[in-house]
């Protein structure tokens, strides 16, 4: 009895060792197959960061491509609009004023009557003209409602319209701090009447003076009005001192044709800023109608993605815009024979 008593304890100890031995060999195989060291840890979460990194730099660097793009279509839009509205204004002139020559200087004679915020140290007129501008209609229902005796102060009742004077300019004023830091075309036009119906100060007709716009003289020594802005973000980059000035091409004599406005014309702040010019030929005879150029440039310098610190002209420059314009007017025309 003692015998077998003795064997089987000793059974129960070789089963109970066995299985203390398996259980260790569990854990210990466990422990070695399961989870991530931390330099394994550390080097995905590297390689992770960089990724993302570069993928997040792609997407920077395609908005602000887009942004870029985005400002200068937007800018060549603006120039082709203002382009297409004096084109469009500048066909129905009867008079266009040429640069002129060292002896007749037109644009730089009627020059000397604009007023001040047209004629100043940042602002310089272009292209100034004269066409048929109808009256506002309190000044039509007079000339309908009142005998020639009543309507004596209005000069062509009978047509319903007088000539305007109407002068775009290169400005780079900005007195209120609401524009861009370059350069805009503004628009100055005199009438005879204003909306209200009220007559300006100075103005004459020049169909009273037998058409003579060359000669033409206001009854003041400055005109009054102010100019509006047509468009901004025109380039004000003066040209390089040793580059040489555009002209205009050829088929345009610089006798006849100088580029408006000429060097003598333009201020210290605008003296080599050729952004908005014309090439304008001298009206030498009434057969023909004249043939105007005229050229506009951008900049998108301050527009979203160009920075004023990070723009370059050599890099960031728009094209320059141009259009060719027949004026229509007939006005003292003879027919050629």
């Amino acid at each position: 009895m003692a015998k077998r008593a003795i064997g089987s304890r000793l059974k129960r100890l070789w089963i109970s060792a066995h299985r203390n031995h398996n259980v260790k060999n569990y854990g210990a195989t466990d422990s070695n197959t399961s989870g991530f060291t931390l330099l394994e840890l550390l080097v995905a979460t590297a390689i992770g960061g960089s990724i993302i990194a570069g993928l997040m730099f792609m997407v920077v660097q395609l908005t602000n491509t887009d942004l870029r793009e985005s400002s200068r279509s937007e800018t060549q839009r603006e120039m082709q609009m203002a382009l297409d509205y004096m084109s469009t204004e500048l066909r129905e002139a009867v008079y266009v004023y040429s640069a002129g020559t060292n002896n007749t200087q037109e644009l730089w004679r009627i020059s000397q009557f604009l007023p001040e915020s047209v004629v100043s140290n940042n602002s310089v007129p272009v292209l100034a003209f004269w066409k048929y501008h109808r009256y506002p209609e309190s000044i039509q229902q007079r000339c309908r409602s009142q005998n020639a005796e009543q309507t004596a102060d209005i000069s062509s009742c009978e047509s319903g319209a007088s000539y305007s004077l109407v002068v775009y300019s290169l400005s780079s004023a900005n007195p209120n701090n609401i524009w861009s830091n370059n350069a805009r075309i503004t628009r100055y036009a005199l009438t005879e009447f204003d909306n209200q119906g009220n007559r300006t100060p100075g103005y004459v007709n020049p169909g009273q003076q037998q058409n003579n716009f060359e000669g033409w003289t206001p009854t003041v020594n400055r005109l009054v009005g102010s100019p509006v802005t047509l468009v901004d973000y025109v380039d004000l980059t003066p040209a390089p001192a040793n580059a040489a000035l555009p002209v205009c091409p050829f088929g345009y004599n610089p006798n006849e044709a100088p580029l408006t406005p000429n060097a003598d014309m333009m201020p210290q702040a605008l003296r080599r800023v050729r952004s908005f010019y014309a090439c304008v030929p001298r009206r030498l005879d009434n057969s023909q109608n004249q043939d105007v150029l005229l050229f506009v440039r951008g900049s998108v310098q301050g527009r979203p993605g160009y920075t004023i610190a990070g723009f370059s002209q050599t890099r960031d420059a728009l094209p320059t815009l141009e259009t060719r314009v027949l004026t229509r007017g007939a006005l003292g025309r003879t027919p050629p024979q």
